[in-house]
This record gives structure tokens, C-alpha cells and sequence, in this order.
């Protein structure tokens, strides 16, 4: 755009020379309705010239101030995320009756099976193998693999998972396991549960203490041969995009 421009400067500025070089004193008065015609369009194009200079200008402008609100906003969401991240770590602190340590999720393991993350607390934070571990909202998993500043946490999203459970309301104990899915299997048929009860750790033969919370009945299935539930279980935790654990000290 601006090449352009110039160029037609050049070929104005060189016919009104050549014009006035035909009759200086313009007494033609075709001379003079050319001179004025290139005159008047060259100071158009002078004008125009300005014009997109100056909204090129205020343009770079505008991008710059836009960039830098548009920074300033994700600044302001990533502190505001941190903020209530570090409320709701206080505050679960406080309210949970054992002894707990927080730890940061610093990435997920790479396997495509079974779900796994380092955390940012090892042997030295008094970390140990076989440590429980909870989230936010409920049983998170426990802890794989020790090192001396992280650690590896296994999820319950885990074939390998075999938990000892219940039903808070009616306290029918049975055994999570995971395959694909959460299942709480070994239950009778008889056995009196519903959609929507809460199922927490039972606290025999596990490393977890009696009554955290799990997940709630989603789906229940009967088997008549077998005499036997089915029942599918959606976890409380999120085990995809979790921030922060809390490893349980015995």
C-alpha cells in the first residue's frame, strides 16, 4: 500500500513538472485545468498518505494496549486459580481430623492404562510407600514409588486396585475394583442398596481409615445365577486433571 502511494507521488510530482515546464506563466487554460487536476489529486494523495499513517499508528496501538489487557487477564485468572487452590488447601487442612500432608501434582506417569503422577513431596517430607492418599472430595489412591523430593502416586484408576468399601447408609461392605469403570462387586442380591448412596472405605484389611468417601452408586445391575450386584460406582475425585493430594501419616 504504501509503495504504491509513493510511486503515484512520483508520476504527480513529474507531470505537474513537465506541465510547468510547457508554460511556466500557465496562460493555457487547458495547461491550468491539468495543473489543478494533478494538483488537487496530489494533495489528496498526501492527505491519504497521512490518514494511513496515522491509522496504522493508532492500529499498533490498539494491538499493543489489547496484548497487554489480554496479558494482565490471564495473569489475573492464573493468580485468582492459585488463590482459591491454596484456600481450599487451608481449609481442608483444618477441617481434616488426621495428620495430612499437602503435595503439588507435578505430571502425569506415561502410561495409557493405569492413571499415575509424581507429586512434589518425598522420603524427606516423611513420605513413605504404601501412604494413603485423598483429594479434594475423596480417595485419591496411594503412594507406588518413593525418591527423595517426589514421589509416584497410583490412582484407584488402576486394574490392580482391589478395596474394601461400603455403603454409608446401609453399611453393606463390598470390593471396589476398576476396569474401565468403578465396580462394587461381592454384593448379594437381597443386599438393601440404592442409586445415590454414598460408598466409603470400610477400613478392614486396607490402608485406608473407616469412612472416607469414595464415590456413589450410579448404576446397579442384578445377576440371577449368580445371586449377586453389579453395581457401577462415579467416583467423587477427579482423577484426570487433579492439583493438589493430601498423603495420609499413620
Amino acid at each position: 500500500m504504501k509503495k504504491r502511494l509513493l510511486l503515484t507521488y512520483i508520476i504527480f510530482i513529474l507531470i505537474s513538472l513537465l506541465l510547468l515546464l510547457i508554460d511556466t506563466k500557465l496562460e493555457n487554460p487547458l495547461n491550468n485545468r491539468l495543473y489543478n487536476y494533478f494538483s488537487i489529486n496530489l494533495m489528496g494523495a498526501v492527505d491519504r498518505l497521512d490518514d494511513y499513517r496515522t491509522y496504522r499508528e493508532r492500529n499498533k496501538k490498539l494491538l499493543n494496549e489489547i496484548a497487554k489487557l489480554s496479558y494482565e487477564s490471564q495473569k489475573y485468572q492464573e493468580l485468582k486459580k492459585e488463590n482459591e487452590l491454596l484456600r481450599k488447601t487451608l481449609e481442608f487442612e483444618l477441617n481434616f481430623p488426621k495428620d495430612i500432608i499437602p503435595s503439588e501434582i507435578l505430571s502425569r506417569v506415561p502410561e495409557i492404562v493405569n492413571i499415575s503422577y509424581i507429586i512434589s513431596k518425598g522420603s524427606i517430607d516423611g513420605i513413605e510407600v504404601g501412604d494413603p492418599v485423598i483429594g479434594f472430595y475423596g480417595v485419591f489412591g496411594k503412594v507406588l514409588k518413593v525418591a527423595d523430593e517426589n514421589s509416584i502416586v497410583q490412582t484407584l484408576m488402576n486394574y490392580n486396585v482391589s478395596l474394601s468399601a461400603k455403603d454409608a447408609r446401609t453399611e453393606v461392605r463390598g470390593i471396589l475394583k476398576w476396569d474401565s469403570k468403578f465396580y462394587l462387586e461381592g454384593i448379594p442380591i437381597f443386599a438393601n442398596v440404592e442409586i445415590g448412596d454414598t460408598i466409603v472405605t470400610s477400613g478392614r484389611g486396607s490402608i485406608f481409615p473407616p469412612g472416607l468417601q469414595i464415590g456413589k452408586i450410579g448404576k446397579i445391575s442384578k445377576d440371577e445365577s449368580t445371586y449377586s450386584m453389579l453395581i457401577e460406582i462415579e467416583p467423587f475425585e477427579d482423577f484426570e486433571n487433579p492439583d493438589v493430594v493430601f498423603i495420609i501419616k499413620k
